[in-house]
């Protein structure tokens, strides 16, 4: 559905989106360079998580994914005419699109349960080993398979969702990247019926996106207390102490944004969708806008939070602002000295 506004909107999420990209790059090298040498395994997990951020902006900037509410319905749809991605990759960069979503969430909750594990000194879940590695870093991408495979199942278009599409300027025959939710389809004389498929669909994708958000305020909450009791009873250094505290604080601040940005705006969705059964096309672009946003703020808690980081920043911004006002002073004391001679004409 067109709107004047979506130029703007557009631009918004590129302009976003060129932020998180720019942030993210700027993160991994910071965590390559200038983490502490005893992170472990952790490190490997931060790096896992800024490149998924790194490949979701790439995936959203040459998508630009529309979301429609209306009514009873939800899509998630990929225009062509917006999209920088050939016309055959749109369904499958749809359903990619929708299983990073779900990653989103479910990669902070097996990083607090890292952190927790680490701090407990279970070393048979920590240590750098092969099989620990396969298994932190394949969770992730495990959840979000299951979660796309019902996406794909129950979301598909089908008769009911054509007529809502063709209601708000939609042909039968376009091509575009499609997934969608239409829970109380309206039959041709009117009488509103239930549409049992959607309504699976989302409650096994929601049941999962509620597990690992379970897990993850679990882990969250454990790995607070392991980290006081660590610092109380550890022989760490002030620096050490101040370290552990701040990569908590990092990741709390990290997992926030999603649940603000992503997770809240969808329970608005499906609220207006499911028990009002009145969504506005509003909602969808609210939703289609704190998505770039997410991207584009996430990787600066741990930027500003983290000792390390942050001096390293604030270093460089120093030292380029030295050498743009080095030229400056130079030529200002060079005009100072040509000043007598130059009075002498």
């Amino acid at each position: 559905m067109y709107s004047d506004l979506d130029p703007i909107y557009n631009e918004f999420q590129r302009s976003m989106i060129g932020i998180g990209m720019i942030a993210n790059i700027l993160l991994i090298n910071l965590i390559i360079f200038r983490s502490p040498k005893d992170l472990g395994l952790y490190k490997y997990l931060m790096i896992y998580i800024s490149c998924f951020e790194l490949f979701y902006a790439v995936l959203e900037f040459l998508m630009v994914p529309e979301l429609l509410t209306l009514d009873s319905s939800f899509y998630v749809m990929m225009d062509p005419k917006k999209s920088f991605l050939p016309e055959s990759w749109l369904q499958a960069a749809d359903l990619i699109y929708c299983g990073s979503f779900a990653v989103s969430l479910v990669i902070f909750g097996c990083q607090f349960a890292y952190r927790y594990h680490v701090l407990k000194g279970n070393r048979s879940w920590t240590a750098s080993t092969p099989l620990n590695f396969v298994f932190w870093f394949t969770t992730p991408v495990a959840l979000a398979s299951f979660y796309s495979y019902f996406v794909w199942v129950f979301m598909q278009r089908n008769e009911y969702t054509d007529k809502v599409l063709r209601e708000v300027g939609y042909c039968n025959d376009q091509k575009f990247g499609f997934l969608g939710l239409i829970f109380y389809p309206k039959l041709a004389n009117g009488t509103q019926i239930v549409n049992w498929d959607s309504f699976i669909g989302v409650s096994v994708t929601t049941g999962t996106l509620l597990a690992s958000e379970f897990t993850m305020i679990y882990f969250a909450y454990k790995c607070f207390q392991a980290t006081r009791i660590f610092i109380i009873r550890s022989c760490c250094s002030p620096k050490s102490r101040r370290l552990h505290w701040q990569f908590f604080y990092a990741l709390v601040a990290q997992t926030i944004i999603p649940i603000l940005f992503m997770q809240i705006p969808m329970t608005l969705i499906y609220t207006s969708t499911i028990v009002f059964r009145s969504s506005i096309p509003e909602i969808g672009h609210f939703q289609s806008l704190t998505i770039p946003i997410y991207l584009a703020i996430d990787a600066f808690p741990t930027i500003l939070i983290v000792r390390p980081y942050r001096d390293t920043v604030v270093r460089v911004i120093c030292f380029w602002r030295k050498q743009k006002i080095a030229p400056r002073l130079t030529n200002s004391s060079n005009s100072k000295s040509l000043q007598p001679s130059m009075s002498n004409f």
